[in-house]
């Protein structure tokens, strides 16, 4: 991936570039105006872990939340942004105002997260001594996880949906986003479900695959692109001790049955289209209409997004995705396939010790991911189709729920029948 500011050579002047009248049309819903001026909570601490962060501000993030008189109905979908840096340097407040400006002009809640950082050495003071305790590879990702994972289990509170969660970054933190996004085992680990996770926005990082960019023998990485690796990553004699390079990598997790992504990258970089064409091609889609390349350099991706000055296609499709894979995800709901009479009736002789077995039947609809069931007076508890129940004389209310991904209730049926003698 292309380095960051602060470390020598790492950004380029903006390639100036005029984009067709063709295009016109779709960059004029690029960037609706907000309602008004985002409402900030700031450096809420995600930690849940006993031990507290090696950094102070680590592990937190700010919470952006859109004018409550929107006219926004229902809970807002989420975008969890996760800044860039080389993985050593950077914050969560960096360059945000656009990018809050356009979510939040949406109507979605904006949630911006810190990491831990590995040692910058970005100021040429290196002397190539690594620290063997120094913050790598799982630190970053494991702490975006639980950033997720918080957001996950609080964003409601605040009017957020914690169902239509997208994932969104820069640089280190497209790389970042697009791990948890093809590795479940990250989020699992939070108890957040894979299924919460309904999009994926990656602006212009080629680190994809971190076992090749963090070769020595491929002659397409430089001494400085080593060091960035390493640092994060960590050195060959480290790898061969405690691998993590591969676990580490989006590619080599990246499927069909991954969420959606948008793979947004430098247009005149041969090498750096073809890695997003590459990570497309293994989630299953058509490079052509989700690798987006953009006539800008690394940092001038970051800046226009949301600008109003973006002469580029960037914001527009950035827009459109988020705004598709949010109004696509259907409530949870649930379908009845299989219910008993209104009035079900046995003979006398026929004694109902232990009582009459009746069964549902019912399947999800939209973004269910599981059901509960209730019988009479009964708590709900987890349940599966068809759910069976002997029951005596009487009347009887069996009543489904949906789940969503996330465990919390979506829509019911309810069947109301009677057993009678006759």
């Amino acid at each position: 991936m292309a380095p960051e500011p602060g470390f020598p050579g790492m950004t380029g002047r903006i390639t100036a570039a005029i984009c067709s009248l063709a295009m016109a049309g779709l960059m004029l819903v690029a960037v609706p105006a907000a309602a008004e001026p985002a409402r900030v909570i700031t450096d809420i601490n995600y930690n849940a872990d006993e031990v507290g962060p090696a950094q102070s501000t680590s592990n937190s993030l700010d919470l952006y939340l859109p004018a409550t008189d929107d006219g926004f109905e229902g809970l807002r979908p989420v975008v969890v942004w996760v800044h860039g840096g080389a993985w050593m340097t950077g914050d969560k407040s960096n360059r945000m105002t656009d990018k809050v400006n356009l979510f939040n002009s949406l109507g979605y809640i904006v949630a911006s997260l810190n990491y831990r950082l590995s040692p910058d050495i970005s100021d040429g003071s290196f002397d190539g001594t690594w620290d063997p305790t120094r913050v790598r590879s799982p630190d970053h990702i494991a702490d975006v996880a639980e950033g997720i994972a918080w957001v996950s289990n609080n964003v409601r509170h605040y009017g957020g949906d914690p169902d239509r969660l997208v994932l969104a970054g820069h640089s280190a933190g497209a790389h970042l986003v697009s791990l948890a996004g093809t590795s479940p085992a990250w989020i699992k680990g939070r108890r957040v479900s894979p299924k919460q996770i309904i999009g994926v926005v990656s602006l212009d990082t080629d680190t994809f695959d971190v076992a090749a960019s963090a070769d020595p023998a491929n002659p397409a990485n430089s001494s400085q692109q080593l060091a960035l690796i390493w640092n994060a990553f960590g050195t060959p004699d480290e790898e061969a001790v405690e691998a993590r390079w591969e676990r580490s990598s989006p590619l080599a997790f990246a499927d069909p049955a991954d969420p959606p992504f948008l793979l947004v990258t430098q247009g005149e970089k041969v090498l750096r289209m073809a890695a997003n064409d590459e990570m497309a091609t293994a989630l299953g889609q058509d490079p052509a209409q989700s690798v987006v390349g953009v006539p800008l350099d690394h940092e001038g991706i970051n800046e226009a997004l949301g600008s109003i000055t973006d002469g580029t296609v960037e914001t527009a499709r950035v827009s459109q995705f988020v705004r598709k894979v949010a109004e696509g995800a259907r409530p949870a709901g649930v379908r009845m396939v299989r219910r008993p009479a209104r009035t079900i009736v046995v003979k006398r002789r026929g004694a109902l010790r232990p009582g009459r077995q009746v069964r549902f039947g019912f399947v999800g609809t939209g973004r269910a991911s599981g059901f509960q069931c209730r019988i009479d007076r009964q708590p709900f508890t987890r349940c599966r189709s068809p759910r069976d129940y002997r029951l005596k004389p009487g009347k009887h209310v069996f009543r489904v729920r949906a789940l969503y991904p996330s465990g919390r209730p979506g829509n019911e049926r309810t069947v109301t029948f009677r057993i009678v003698r006759r």
